[in-house]
């Protein structure tokens, strides 16, 4: 009953059933099977030593993979010795090859989705696994007729691994039919794809057949190639609803002029935007996926580490399991400073490259060279650049409003890093039209298109301050409209620049240019930003006008509040309340 119910309390509680005490580490537990578990930085480090702990054959954990899955063949990610370095080099090599286009392959599948999405992209998760199979794919396979379906090789990525207690699994209760079409259909595809012989050649140059190169092909690009990129992709993607609008933009305009001087997603490009691989970095750092690598000691060993009361040593028998916690090391404040908070700058500059020798993700430190005698993963450079070229292409062409915001409490074990919630878009729209026009032209039109979007339009706003003393401001004002068809304007500055504007018991008029929303406008956000703090503002309403040179519809907007710096405000026309789904819970 001892490995079930520690395999319950993990399933349930996930990375918290493993909170640390870190005045020790390598402490006995039981979670689904009696191990070690570690979780300090240095001692996970310590467990990646290839020669010490060897890796558990078709086993991740509390989960094992279904060998019919890999045609029974032991996939590179849980195979050791001889047969690991020889499928370790194959697929560094199939991989190094995919590296040179992946970045071009990113951009396409990135935008050529998005042209299909919609302005309210329904099953969002669903569409970024489409993004990473037309981003991924391609560029190990070539050309597949027909091509690769996401939601086939999701199908097969659920059914490739079970739990690997009988019990469990027996609850779990998973019909697999679907799972083996899809994998008869994903094989055939893979054999009659652009490179299969290449790939075949290149296989038997590592010492493969046919079958085993196939498998190694199969498990590592459908399971853990999609499941690793997209799972990262989308925490990081959630992760920018999270920092602030100023941080926002100040990541678009790295992004933004490293496109425009390079003409589109190169790698001098991306070498170009450290922010953005800081900010991605950070992510991972928040909620990797992996979250943790399970080992077998291949000998009784003494392994030293560190902890807040010292150096400490432990005697570890050969065939004691060893279950290195990521989630935990990651979160070691003797290596991250405040490790809870997300801090997107963390990984910038000299103190930033030096600490991501201690991120420890894909099985391996950051700074790993993936190679035959380690675990690092052999597409960890590949994952990376989908990632970061992703991000880069969505904050800054393109806005959205997240239907709630996403949470992260490292209980959900099958999020693998990814919020608590399902990710879902209420609303999503390009922004900077004309820079993206000029960068990725192919595919302006379609995106254009597809999201439904208008012909910029003149707005005519009116703001009226109220006369209350002290209710003027100098600091920055915004607003942002909404119209019926899920369209959302930039943010919107109103100032007029020889003027003092928002003076108490004043009313300012501003004439907004190429403004792209339609009538009917639905709701309006008034916001500040940081400047002049003290300066409390008190406006009495804002009205604004659709095409004023032809007499367009006017929509008032009642306010009557105090805004402070960095307050956001959401209004409908004619109330003077806040809209039903306001974000901003404190000021209802």
């Amino acid at each position: 009953m001892g490995n079930l119910i520690g395999a319950l309390k993990l399933l349930g509680w996930s990375n918290q059933t493993l909170t640390p005490n870190r005045g020790e580490d390598f402490v006995e537990k039981n979670i689904g099977f009696p191990c070690r578990v570690v979780t300090g930085n240095k001692a996970v480090q310590s467990v990646f030593d290839i020669d010490l702990f060897r890796k558990e054959e078709f086993h991740f954990g509390v989960a094992k993979i279904r060998k019919d899955f890999t045609k029974g063949v032991c996939p590179s990610v849980t195979s050791n010795g001889k047969i690991h370095e020889k499928n370790k080099g194959f697929l560094i090599e199939v991989m190094s090859k995919a590296y040179g286009e992946i970045l071009a392959s990113t951009a396409s599948a990135v935008l050529s989705n998005i042209s299909k999405w919609g302005s309210k992209p329904s099953d969002f998760e669903v569409k970024l696994t489409a993004v990473v199979v037309d981003a991924l794919f391609p560029t190990v396979f070539g050309k597949s007729t027909p091509p690769f379906n996401a939601e086939e090789v999701d199908l097969y990525a659920d059914g490739a691994i079970e739990l690997r207690s009988d019990i469990l699994e027996a609850i779990a209760g998973e019909d697999l039919d679907k799972t083996r079409q899809a994998l008869l259909s994903i094989l055939g595809k893979i054999k009659t794809s652009e490179r299969y012989r290449k790939l075949m050649d290149l296989g038997k140059s590592h010492g493969l057949g046919e079958e085993e190169a196939t498998a190694q092909l199969l498990f590592s690009v459908m399971f853990n190639g999609l499941r690793g990129i997209r799972g990262n992709l989308l925490t990081s993607f959630a992760r920018l609803d999270t920092i602030s609008a100023e941080d926002r933009e100040e990541l678009r305009e790295e992004a933004l002029a490293a496109l425009r001087k390079h003409g589109g997603l190169t790698r001098q490009a991306l070498e170009e935007m450290p922010k953005i691989e800081s900010f991605v970095l950070e992510a991972l750092r928040a909620g990797p996926s992996p979250d943790f690598f399970s080992t077998i000691a291949t000998r009784s060993t003494t392994v030293k580490y560190t902890t807040e009361s010292g150096q400490r040593e432990v005697e570890v028998k050969e065939g004691e399991r060893v279950y290195a916690s990521s989630y935990w090391a990651l979160r070691d404040p003797a290596v991250f400073d405040k490790p809870d908070d997300f801090v997107w700058r963390r990984f910038l500059g000299p103190d930033g490259e030096a600490r991501m020798e201690h991120h420890v993700i894909f099985h391996g430190r950051l700074t790993d060279t993936p190679a035959a005698n380690n675990h690092m993963c052999p597409g960890k450079d590949v994952a990376l650049s989908v990632i970061k070229g992703s991000i880069a292409i969505l904050n800054t062409f393109f806005g959205w409003e997240l239907q709630e915001p996403p949470v992260w409490t490292g209980t959900k074990i099958a999020r693998f890093g990814q919020p608590d919630n399902e990710v879902k878009i209420r609303s999503f729209w390009v922004q900077h039209s004309e820079d993206f026009k000029k960068i990725f032209p192919s595919h302006f039109d379609d995106i254009r298109h597809g999201l439904g979007e208008v012909d910029g339009i003149d707005v005519l706003v009116k703001v009226k301050t109220g006369s209350y003393r002290g209710a003027g401001t100098n600091g920055n004002v915004y607003i942002r409209l909404y119209d019926d068809k899920g369209r959302q304007s930039r943010e919107l500055q109103l100032d007029v620049c020889w003027k003092d504007d928002f003076e108490k018991g004043s009313e300012g008029q501003y004439k907004l240019k190429d403004v792209k929303v339609a009538s009917a406008i639905l709701k309006m956000e008034l916001f500040r930003d940081g400047s002049n703090p003290d300066d409390d503002w008190y406006c009495d309403y804002v009205s604004v006008q659709l095409n004023p040179d032809n007499n367009g519809p006017t929509y008032d907007f009642p306010v009557h509040r105090w805004i402070k710096k960095n307050d956001h405000v959401w209004l409908i026309p004619g109330k003077c309340e806040l809209s039903l789904d306001d974000p901003t819970t404190k000021d209802r």
